[in-house]
């Protein structure tokens, strides 16, 4: 039985830019009642004001486990329960590996990692109490990333972080199936988002442009997809397929995508070459 949208309690970090906000927009245009939530509470406020002021807005850094736990409080509060928790917020950092400080790869897993742990634990003993509808009592949505399939050069802790939201995914989707609550994770390719422009920023490294045959997606794309997902739940959302058999292909042939991401890594050195 599909879901209904239609006063679905949907919560979303990450919601004041991006897949998030793409995400809150088509939601809302189908009717469903969400709670927006992000650092930016200015921003939050001008995505509510033209999905027409009926959305709560909440002031959250999901980095802070005090933060995650209020997020999921005040979301119970106002609505009574939550059907849907999207696992959105987080972002990236253009790095070397053995460039990355310890605290940039502590913050990094702070927002991407342990924020979506935090909302997870703050949320999951709500959803259990809840009564059942369309035949789930609720659900998780992790938004992870194709880079949790394969570490890419330069985005070596961005990629463990969305790694690691994958298998939290995996173990939980288990663990929580005789619960009704279904758990499902997302795996984006390149969004066209202010995302890259993020990451070069915290890791004061510049970026090729997209060249030929590279794939980037819109967020709508993205939110089309993962709403997809959140009418009829499923293991993993992908919304360009083709990029999960390829990377399927590469766990194959380890080798074979070495080489390929090679090509990348000069890029980015030659860019940014002294």
């Amino acid at each position: 039985m599909p879901r209904q949208l239609e006063n679905m309690i949907v919560v979303i970090t990450g919601a004041s830019a991006g897949i998030g906000q793409e995400l809150a927009r088509q939601l809302s245009a189908r009717r469903a009642k969400l709670v927006l939530s992000a650092r930016r509470l200015d921003r939050l406020e001008a995505l509510n004001a033209s999905l027409g002021g009926g959305h709560l807005c909440v002031r959250a850094d999901v980095a802070d486990p005090a933060d995650c736990a209020a997020l999921v409080d005040q979301a119970v509060a106002r609505f009574g329960r939550i059907d849907t928790l999207v696992c959105n917020a987080g972002y990236g950092l253009v790095k070397g590996v053995a460039e990355t400080s310890l605290a940039e790869m502590q913050q990094i897993f702070a927002t991407n990692v342990y924020g979506t742990t935090e909302c997870i634990r703050a949320a999951v003993p709500h959803l259990r109490r809840q009564v059942v509808r369309d035949e789930w009592r609720g659900q998780i949505v992790i938004v992870s990333s194709a880079a949790g399939r394969r570490g890419l050069p330069y985005f070596g802790a961005y990629a463990a972080t969305k790694a690691a939201q994958l298998s939290i995914a995996e173990a939980l989707r288990v663990e929580l199936a005789d619960d009704r609550i279904a758990v499902i994770s997302v795996h984006p390719v390149g969004t066209n988002t202010d995302f890259f422009a993020t990451a070069q920023d915290k890791g004061a490294m510049r970026m090729p442009p997209p060249g030929a045959g590279e794939v980037r997606q819109s967020a709508r794309a993205v939110a089309n997809a993962m709403i997809g997902g959140i009418v009829n739940p499923r293991p993993e959302v992908w919304p360009l397929r083709a990029s999960r058999w390829m990377l399927s292909l590469a766990t194959l042939m380890p080798g074979f995508a070495d080489r390929v991401m090679a090509k990348y890594r000069g890029q980015i050195r030659k860019l940014n070459a002294p």
